[in-house]
């Protein structure tokens, strides 16, 4: 049978936690849809392995030899972190699907991918040098992460306690956002109702100036009640990001 009538079935694989399921460097065709399970995709930077996202169940991974044609070995290596069940499909069976796309879909499918690719660099770069920032023993290293590529912005967004069994909802405003963190403005009424406390940990839901909504967890790093009456000035880091989270606030940086 010529290459036009094959067929390529999808086929699926178990990992079990820990297991390396591809990595950076090595060569590889085959798209991974996520079934059961998380991956953490990581990138080498020097001496030191750079995680980049976390993946769970209906995301892919593997598709950047497919979408970009001149790139032959993997940019990343996937390890899986528990027990993982994935659909591993040959770019083959989708190049067909693939071309009768319209040549203004392919541009900017093609266009998100470069993006994304220029993201993970950047990401990468960031994380090594606040790691290189703590070996040099600076104790303020989680603020330098914060400074990092800072955003200015002006948007409204809702808070409540993470982790807890609160049905609280607070308001909030958004006045600049980075990679690693966030400041936001809130009333001194808020501290009422929930603590506020440096340490506590929120859930955050804005919708960016770019008009994608983003979920985000924090934690409070600072807190300055002097600087407008009524209004406190909370400095947050954000910790555990789903990878979906760190796409979306990543392209919004990079705009």
């Amino acid at each position: 049978m010529n290459a036009k009538g094959a067929t390529y079935p999808i086929v699926h694989l178990r990992y079990r936690k820990g297991d390396l399921i591809m990595k950076e460097g090595d060569y590889g065709i085959s798209i991974y849809k996520i079934k059961k399970g998380h991956v953490r995709v990581s990138q080498q930077q020097g001496k030191m392995e750079v995680s980049l996202a976390t993946l769970g169940p209906g995301e892919i991974f593997g598709e950047f030899v497919f979408l970009n044609k001149s790139v032959e070995t993997r940019s990343a290596s996937v390890r899986a972190i528990d027990d993982v069940e994935l659909e591993v499909m040959h770019p083959t069976a989708l190049s067909r699907e693939y071309e009768q796309m319209s040549p203004i879909l392919r541009f900017i499918t093609n266009q998100t991918l470069n993006r994304l690719v220029r993201i993970n660099k950047l990401y990468a770069q960031l994380l090594q040098k606040i790691e290189k920032a703590k070996k040099m023993g600076h104790k303020d290293s989680e603020e330098s992460k914060r400074k990092y590529y800072r955003k200015p912005m002006n948007q409204t967004c809702v808070y409540w306690p993470a982790g807890g069994a609160s049905k609280v909802r607070l308001q909030g405003r958004l006045t600049d956002i980075s990679v690693g963190g966030a400041a936001m403005e809130v009333s001194s009424r808020n501290a009422v109702s929930i603590r506020h406390d440096e340490g506590t940990k929120f859930m955050i839901h804005t919708t960016l100036p770019s008009g994608r909504e983003i979920e985000l967890v924090g934690k409070v790093r600072s807190l300055d009640m002097n600087q407008v009456p009524g209004r406190i000035q909370i400095g947050i880091q954000f910790t555990g990001l789903t990878g979906e989270a760190t796409k979306t606030l990543g392209f919004f940086m990079m705009s």
